[in-house]
């Protein structure tokens, strides 16, 4: 029997959230026998793993993945490595999905062959009050290819952009593909998984019926300092080398190309953005260094969207004054 659909979900120090997004994807229209759900506990120090077993022992959809902790990306790409379904669906476990709707999303896939499929979410602050939601009517009968739906849904009123949950991946382009989440990039990874998703994808559609609860809780990465260390601006130009690698690997058009170097664009300009915003010359001038060292500081502009043209122009032409005219900018 084929499988429809295989729910990813990395567990780390979520036993109080974990059991009710777990029961959320049980309460569906689907047959359990068409979709899988695999948790990877990536050596979670609570009762992560303790709450998935009981729950193996309530549902037979359910796969547990235990392994010492590696991270986020490391949890998903194991889970994706024995999927079996057609389509991948990432959820974090602090999150949930509204009851009776993957039937839905699977046939509106599946109608459409779609590559990936944008699914409609709603964000809520600590106290469940909402704070946010999609809106993606205005797209709901279009196919993009990959590269604008890419853009399609971004802008300044938009949040998380880069987020992979809550969307549908056709499990044979990731696997085609060689796309996995990156390791040792530990702030924005999603971004980056994206990025290579929608470089290669020729079909993209966006479903607005409501589908995903999004929490917004203290401690998720999302919520953290991170962007700020060391460690991310290393994972930042380990994004860099990434995604210009996978450019190589590929018989890109120029437009697929185009969105490449936004992609390095983007890259660059957070591993360069807090040492700007703190004013500490000492350290930019030392990731300017290391992107020399890696031979990404010169940025190709060509396709790039938005404001990072403008930016990356100015930073070609002057990476001495780039911090002012960047502050100037965003002031």
């Amino acid at each position: 029997m084929t499988i429809k659909l295989s729910i990813i979900i990395p567990a780390y120090k979520v036993d109080g959230y974990i059991e009710k997004c777990i029961r959320s994807l049980q309460n569906q229209d689907m047959p359990t026998e068409d979709y899988e759900i695999i948790v990877t506990n990536d050596g979670s120090p609570d009762r992560c793993k303790e709450i998935v077993e009981s729950l193996q022992n309530e549902f037979s959809n359910i796969i547990l993945i235990n392994q010492e902790n590696q991270g986020v990306s490391m949890a998903r790409n194991n889970a994706i490595a024995i999927a079996k379904g057609e389509y991948i669906l990432p959820i974090d476990p602090d999150d949930y999905v509204v009851p009776n709707v993957l039937q839905s999303v699977y046939q509106n896939a599946i109608s459409r062959n779609l590559d990936v499929l944008y699914l409609a979410f709603e964000i809520f602050d600590k106290e469940g009050k909402s704070i946010w939601e999609t809106d993606f009517s205005s797209n709901d009968e279009t196919v993009f290819n990959g590269v604008e739906g890419y853009f399609a849904p971004r802008g300044l009123t938009v949040r998380d952009p880069d987020r992979s949950w809550a969307m549908l991946y056709r499990r044979k382009m990731l696997k085609e593909n060689a796309i996995n989440y990156p390791k040792n990039v530990p702030y924005l990874e999603d971004g980056l998984f994206i990025g290579k998703v929608f470089t290669v994808a020729n079909r993209v559609g966006f479903l607005s019926a409501k589908f995903y609860q999004r929490t917004t809780r203290i401690g998720s990465a999302t919520n953290s300092r991170l962007f700020f260390t060391e460690n991310a601006i290393n994972g930042f130009v380990i994004a860099i080398k990434d995604v210009k690698s996978f450019a190589k690997q590929n018989n890109l058009t120029s437009e697929q190309q185009n969105l490449v170097n936004h992609l390095v664009a983007k890259f660059i300009l957070l591993a360069i953005t807090p040492s700007i915003l703190k004013f500490n010359f000492k350290e930019y001038y030392i990731v300017l260094k290391v992107l020399k060292k890696e031979n990404i500081d010169k940025v190709e502009v060509e396709g790039l969207r938005f404001s990072y043209k403008k930016h990356m122009i100015f930073f070609n032409s002057s990476k001495l004054l780039f911090p002012f005219y960047f502050r100037l900018k965003n002031s």
